[in-house]
């Protein structure tokens, strides 16, 4: 395999067939690359616990299920417009909650292939806004974007405007769903009504850590090929919320990110910065003087540090064995860059851990333009099944609470039988 000359225009392609990874598409899936490591003591006495059932703290009988509806071609074709970046943070490993805001992603290094990496062996997140928030993981999202509308005058979110607030891995789960994929994993996501049109989805994992023996290679390929940011050392997954139109809805989207080009910085703001979230690091455990939310298992620090990436900035990075490189499931992994407007992706290929070439595309290159054309009669479809999903919430109102559960292919809608909410009270009512 040859390595791609980065002095080269850095973003071609390799080997990418549009027509051939579309029909590819259908395929099975692997869990993929672990989204960040969990620090720990001691890793010997580190043990997960069993995974949580899919219809705990459910009704036992499901209210309705859903039909993936089929889409009209004469249906407009489906198009995210006035992508907005509106707030970011990554977590740190605190005892209590805490994350930097705006935190930043780890910087791109650009090495030069091929180089060897070690595999990934150890606790990993799978979600780790599920697994520091488990009762309220949206909350980080809505308190970050606050943060900035206090610290930046000329930004202001009108959150009642809004009809989803949801993380992408929401959306590209009922893409799925939509196109009935073969070995699809079941799934959840629960949802509640803020305000009068708001649908908070949040995500739900049967486990939020994963253990890796080994096999895998793509959280050591992004450690070593990325360095943290300037007062993010301390940083543990950093996560992006943008906003955008999506033909008539108004989305509110989470992702965690790689990766991004690092900017221009001197070094005096830099060690400043360092300096500076690392003494209110510090500090978290031994006071409260830092923003926070409240109210028990909503209770949140927030650190102020870090800097806001440029959204053309902003990578995804994939792993893949040289072997497997041909049958790639392009369509999946354009959709994720789709639904988070992900730029720039990287597709670095390995024999065991040496990375011998380094793939670069761009969101904008023609391959992917001819996949969405593709894709345009799913895109429909899921853009019908979310307003079916927003008219059942809103139907049930602000005391229902209703939950997605994906079993076998089926999608059913279930009551739950708590009436807690997701989000604190003031939190809920930036909705009204």
């Amino acid at each position: 395999m040859a390595t791609i000359d980065s002095s080269q225009a850095p973003w071609r392609k390799s080997t990418f067939d549009p027509q051939m990874s579309f029909r590819g598409y259908r395929g099975g899936r692997g869990r993929g690359r672990p989204s960040s490591y969990v620090p720990r003591k001691d890793p010997a006495a580190e043990t997960l616990p069993p995974d949580r059932d899919l219809y705990e703290g459910l009704h036992s009988t499901p209210l309705k299920s859903l039909q993936a509806g089929v889409a009209d071609p004469a249906d407009e074709d489906i198009r995210i417009e006035g992508l907005e970046y509106i707030g970011s943070y990554s977590w740190t490993a605190c005892e209590t909650p805490t994350v930097i805001v705006p935190g930043a992603p780890r910087q791109w290094l650009n090495r030069a292939a091929p180089y060897n990496v070690q595999p990934d062996i150890g606790l990993f997140f799978v979600d780790q806004n599920g697994y520091r928030m488990s009762r309220a993981p949206l909350v980080p999202l809505v308190a970050s974007v606050n943060k900035r509308t206090e610290t930046n005058p000329d930004f202001d979110f009108d959150w009642a405007s809004v009809d989803f607030v949801t993380d992408r891995n929401a959306l590209r789960k009922l893409m799925r769903w939509v196109r009935n994929e073969e070995g699809m994993r079941d799934f959840r996501m629960d949802l509640e009504l803020a305000g009068e049109k708001t649908v908070l989805v949040n995500r739900w994992e049967a486990r939020t850590r994963e253990m890796y023996n080994g096999r895998t290679y793509g959280y050591n390929f992004e450690r070593s090929s990325t360095e943290p940011a300037p007062g993010c050392q301390k940083g543990s997954g950093h996560h992006r919320i943008v906003t955008y139109d999506l033909n008539g809805l108004t989305m509110v989207v989470r992702f965690e990110v790689d990766a991004c080009l690092p900017p221009t910085r001197s070094r005096k703001s830099i060690d400043a910065a360092v300096d500076d979230v690392s003494d209110l690091l510090a500090a978290v455990n031994l006071t409260s003087n830092t923003s926070s939310t409240s109210q028990s298992h909503y209770s949140l620090n927030i650190v102020p540090g870090g800097y806001e990436a440029k959204s053309p900035t902003i990578m995804e990075l994939t792993t893949r064995f040289e072997g497997r490189v041909n049958d790639f499931d392009w369509a999946d992994k354009y959709m994720q860059l789709f639904f988070s407007q992900t730029p720039h992706h990287v597709l670095a290929v390995h024999n065991r851990g040496r990375f011998s070439a380094l793939q670069r595309r761009k969101l904008s290159d023609p391959e992917f333009q001819e996949l969405e054309k593709r894709m345009q009669p799913d895109l429909k479809a899921l853009r019908k099944a979310l307003a079916l999903i927003q008219s059942l919430v809103i139907e049930h109102g602000q005391r229902g609470r209703l939950t997605l559960v994906c079993k076998g292919g089926v999608l059913s809608v279930y009551e739950r039988t708590s009436q807690k909410s997701c989000l604190p009270d003031h939190m809920m009512a930036l909705f009204d």
